[in-house]
């Protein structure tokens, strides 16, 4: 299906004409009540699709069928899948609705055998905390999980190749790390994987809206993601699969309702995908690609370049390695009650949290923030 930009972001463009980076701001009321740096956590929705998901909700709650209709019909999945699959560049037969990331991880998983073939995931401690939750239940079930540990908020390439075997199937990794916002070497990673027979997974939750994404270009050879972080939206996922390891190479493993006799990527769905989502994300992408993620980009690293200069001249050393294109930065500090008040009091919302490693401090803006949020955040930690 070829995308038709124009057509889909039609209604964005009628409703706010000017729409661009600068005038993103007013789309999400939210960061007018709040100061709001944490999207890496639930991105707020834009008004655009918070009124599309009411006048689906009207149309199901007050008919007629017609109305029903406009949103729970094929093409209109279509168009969203195909705008999905433009923005991490791959074909729309390429794409295939899940719950979530986490559904989409496991399909993965099982479709490989890897625990069956007597294989091995070589993964890090930087990939999503429920990942590697999984994977040990998975290790205490007999597979053989190898997990690399970062090195100053950083994963070590020579430190994958030392455990990646010839029994390797699967390399695992978060493109973004949710903990600190390091960025994967995927390139690297594929062309290891690759050179021993195995495959490339990457979630994408925290990449997918907010950096740019070439899934070819990148080596990655299966990608999934949730849609209410970055891709400002919708309890909703998405599953990469290329159309030449459909079938032959991925085995669907789960069937019945909407992937009986599909081909394609869609052959992996199971049951119908939720049309409220569906509708969510069909205004979210249109509006992603209006602005344009290298825009969006652009943007929020002047954001976080700024916190990586001026936090750790405050006393909050940063766990983000400097040169970091992602929109997340993290920093270490102390006195947890300080800074829990100190927030609280300026109406300041980042994700604060404590572990082995320390009091974290994770700082996520996005395309709504502004020079004056860094602001606040930074006259309230002072």
């Amino acid at each position: 299906m070829t995308l038709n930009r124009r057509q889909l972001l039609m209604s964005v463009a009628a409703a706010l004409p000017d729409l661009s980076v600068e005038s993103a701001r007013a789309a999400f009321p939210w960061a007018s009540r709040e100061t709001y740096l944490n999207s890496a956590t639930e991105h707020p929705l834009s008004v655009y699709s918070s009124r599309a998901m009411k006048n689906y909700i009207d149309a199901i709650t007050n008919g007629p069928d017609s109305e029903r209709d406009k949103y729970e019909n094929l093409r209109f999945q279509q168009e969203t899948k195909a705008m999905f699959a433009q923005l991490v560049r791959a074909r729309p037969s390429e794409i295939a609705f899940v719950p979530g990331t986490q559904i989409g991880e496991n399909l993965i998983l099982e479709g490989l055998g890897v625990q069956t073939s007597g294989g091995n995931v070589v993964t890090n401690d930087l990939h999503y905390g429920g990942s590697l939750f999984n994977y040990g239940k998975r290790k205490e079930m007999g597979l053989d999980v190898r997990i690399v540990k970062h090195r100053d908020g950083q994963i070590d390439i020579r430190d994958v190749e030392r455990v990646v075997d010839k029994k390797t199937r699967l390399i695992a990794v978060a493109l973004v790390s949710n903990v600190n916002g390091y960025v994967e070497d995927a390139v690297s990673l594929s062309k290891l994987a690759h050179a021993h027979g195995a495959y490339l997974y990457a979630d994408v939750i925290q990449a997918a809206g907010a950096i740019p994404i070439d899934v070819r270009a990148m080596g990655i050879d299966f990608l999934a993601c949730s849609a209410y972080k970055w891709l400002m939206g919708g309890r909703y996922g998405y599953l990469y699969v290329p159309e030449e390891l459909q079938g032959k190479v991925l085995a669907p493993t789960h069937f019945g309702g909407r992937g009986s006799g599909q081909t394609g990527a869609a052959r992996y769905e199971v049951s119908t995908a939720s049309h409220i989502g569906c509708v969510c994300q069909h205004e979210a992408l249109a509006f992603i690609h209006e602005l344009g993620v290298q825009n969006i980009r652009s943007h929020v690293r002047t954001l976080t370049e700024r916190l990586q200069k001026e936090l750790p001249a405050l006393g909050y050393p940063s766990v983000t390695p400097r040169g970091t294109d992602s929109p997340i930065v993290t920093f270490e500090f102390k006195n947890p009650e300080q800074v829990r008040s100190r927030l609280s009091k300026a109406g300041i919302i980042v994700t604060l949290r404590a572990g082995a490693e320390g009091n974290q401090m994770r700082i996520s803006p996005s395309v709504f923030n502004n020079r004056q949020d860094v602001d606040r955040l930074i006259q309230a930690l002072s």
